[in-house]
């Protein structure tokens, strides 16, 4: 059934609410279910034979990390259960394809650095990154389409995808570094870029400031743009080409001008947003 709902105060607000949702809605609990072991059989399937590959005695703790890594993900999607509902505060039962793509991009982290960190057979780790990891990254796209295209859109998609591009594009940055994809100038933008921002935003909070936590314009551009960029270069990598003139060709005209709208755009928000009461 649809409601309307209104906004719980606080995060210990949005936390009760959420447990609240759970327990009073079999089809959203069916739908947590459903993403959460969705999430935590790819993550093991990837990430034990990997570890089967690299070392036969390290399957035990990397498959514990991928378990550790599965729940640390798994919290954001619990946790933001109150905010499954649409713009105009009406009350969705389920998670819904969007939002799970999210996670999944967030839960694939761990194996896809493994791909890049671990000494794998030959040039299979490059492959699997390329491939495996290309994929993964285009999820960033697809759910942002299925949502416009086929619903729901929520605020909890809206808090959700900045978050786990967070994390995804902070993974691709040293992966791609560890596997002479970007050089390591780049990689260290990239990790500027989202882990400045992540990290500026309890500070923020504690100043008393309660600034919207979604996509800018920009911020959506860079972010395609950073996906461009990693693509061509690996294509470079791949045909053992120059990685390091190609990062620096097309990296100062696709990435510098968006960062710096994004990053005016972010400042704005931040003073133009209203305080806590």
């Amino acid at each position: 059934m649809l409601v309307r709902v209104g906004s719980p105060a606080g995060l210990g607000g949005l936390v009760g609410e959420a447990l609240a949702l759970l327990r009073g809605s079999p089809r959203l609990r069916r739908s947590l279910w459903f993403w959460l072991s969705t999430g935590l059989v790819l993550t093991e399937a990837f990430t034990i034979p990997l570890a089967t590959l690299h070392d036969r005695g390290s399957v035990l703790p990397l498959a514990l990390g991928a378990a550790g890594w599965w729940a640390a993900v798994s919290v954001f999607l619990v946790g933001g259960t109150s905010l499954l509902h649409t713009p105009d505060g009406t009350r969705i039962d389920r998670y819904g394809i969007p939002n799970g793509l999210s996670a999944i991009r967030a839960w694939f982290c761990f194996p896809l650095i493994l791909c890049a960190a671990l000494s794998l057979p030959g040039s299979l780790g490059l492959y699997l990154w390329c491939s495996v990891g290309g994929s993964t990254g285009m999820l960033d796209f697809v759910d942002g389409w299925i949502a416009r295209r086929f619903g729901p859109i929520t605020a909890l998609g809206k808090a959700l995808d900045p978050a786990m591009d967070v994390l995804f594009f902070a993974m691709a940055a040293v992966g791609n570094w560890l596997l002479g994809i970007a050089p390591g100038w780049l990689a260290a933008g990239i990790l500027f870029r989202y882990l400045g921002p992540f990290l500026a935003t309890p500070f923020i909070f504690l100043a008393g400031k309660r600034p919207e936590l979604v996509h800018t314009v920009w911020g959506r551009r860079n972010t395609a743009a950073i996906g461009l960029v990693l693509f061509i270069l690996m294509i470079v990598r791949l045909s053992s080409g120059p990685v390091n003139t190609v990062a620096l060709v097309i990296s100062l005209p696709l990435l510098v001008p968006t960062f710096v709208l994004h990053s005016i755009a972010l400042v704005r928000r931040t003073a133009e947003a209203p305080r806590a009461g």
